[in-house]
């Protein structure tokens, strides 16, 4: 019956859309991510392979004969040209952000988990494929539920976390995102409402808060959920090594790894989109924040991890250059200063450049000034095109 349930799912969330292949900016090569493994030595590259600022390094064809040649390969950001079989990935990542919502109408019935292990499944499938785009597209897309959106930005930030330190078919990964995805079930409607505003109206919804953790398991388990370890880690998200998180004051070994990475996925999460009530912090700021005023109470290692792989202008950053150019991140360049690829699209006065263009940051004239957020008075962007989608 399982089997039955979760194809009648799938087609639901697959069926609805007509996949329209757009046109890539010719202005633009679009690179897409590639990884390299060991399974290649001794195999020819299936692609021409390209640094992040597009310049050739590889010809396909080349044989992977020398181990230390592989390795090096291996130590950099490695791209290649996009094909047509890329082309439905903003298509399905749109999909992903308006169905994820529809998920919570099957809490409280079996329906629940096969839902939630779709969605997971779709997550690592995209994140795969283009993790860059993923991230800066979750951050700049439009999305009605603030509070959806926090969870999903979660996902997509714990999953790198969990890869990072896992084999590809550790349960970890699967675990961390699924729980990422239902972290704050019990209370979804709350914390899109703390979006809006600084402080609680009243003691119940400061209650609500200090209990969905547990009120999130307890509803994960009405409906049918048995998988211990993801409900462990729902459980002990708010949980901090010092004992001070809640809502069991838990402290150092006794708080799992899939709930370590997901509180602070949730909490660099939270600062890098702004709220109503104050501006979206720099990614420099949210890691101060971590390494700084959080300090023992987060997990250190699993943040530098992050540190390391999104760097301190990860992708979807939004970036006023010293030309008053606004500008935005599309491709990471691991902990360094400097972000990977930057792509100026409006020009000093607010209006959208003719083309957009890559700018390198470590010249003079388009250096960093300020990390700004998107404005209502901007025209309409279609945030894919910089990805080449």
């Amino acid at each position: 019956m399982a089997w039955v349930v979760m194809v009648l799912i799938y087609g639901w969330y697959t069926g609805w859309d007509n996949i329209v292949h757009r046109p890539i900016p010719p202005n633009h090569m679009p690179l897409r991510p590639v990884t390299l493994d060991d399974s290649m030595l001794g195999q020819s590259l299936p692609w021409d392979l390209y640094t992040v600022s597009g310049v050739l390094i590889a010809r396909a064809g080349m044989m992977l004969a020398d181990a230390e040649h592989l390795a090096k390969l291996m130590d950099r950001p490695l791209f290649r040209e996009a094909t047509g079989a890329d082309a439905d990935m903003s298509a399905r990542l749109r999909r992903l952000v308006r169905n994820f919502p529809l998920a919570f109408n099957a809490v409280g019935t079996e329906r629940l988990e096969p839902t939630i292990r779709i969605l997971g499944h779709e997550i690592k499938s995209l994140a795969r494929l283009d993790h860059d785009a993923c991230l800066g597209l979750m951050r700049l897309l439009p999305m009605a539920d603030p509070a959806a959106r926090h969870c999903l930005l979660t996902a997509l930030i714990a999953l790198d976390m969990a890869e990072q330190m896992s084999a590809p078919d550790d349960p970890l990964i699967d675990v961390t995102v699924h729980a990422a995805l239902t972290m704050n079930i019990a209370a979804m409607r709350l914390h899109g409402e703390l979006t809006e505003r600084q402080n609680f109206s009243n003691q119940t919804q400061r209650d609500s808060i200090a209990h969905h953790p547990q009120d999130s398991l307890n509803l994960l388990k009405t409906s049918g959920l048995r998988d211990q370890d993801w409900l462990t880690a729902v459980g002990q998200h708010h949980e901090n090594l010092d004992g001070s998180g809640y809502p069991n004051g838990l402290c150092g070994d006794a708080i799992g790894s899939a709930a370590r990475i997901i509180r602070i996925a949730d909490f660099y999460g939270a600062k890098i989109r702004g709220r109503r009530y104050r501006p979206a912090l720099s990614a420099r700021s949210a890691f101060k924040q971590i390494f700084g005023d959080e300090r023992g109470r987060l997990d250190s290692h699993f943040a530098l991890l992050l540190l390391r792989r999104l760097g301190l202008h990860p992708p979807g950053t939004l970036l006023r250059l010293a030309d008053r150019e606004v500008a935005v991140v599309t491709r990471k360049q691991g902990s360094g200063e400097t972000p990977g690829k930057v792509i100026a699209f409006l020009g000093p006065h607010g209006h959208l450049l003719k083309a957009s263009v890559e700018r390198n940051t470590k010249l003079v004239d388009y250096a960093i000034f300020d990390v700004v957020e998107a404005d209502a008075s901007w025209p309409e962007i279609r945030w894919e095109c910089f990805w080449g989608y």
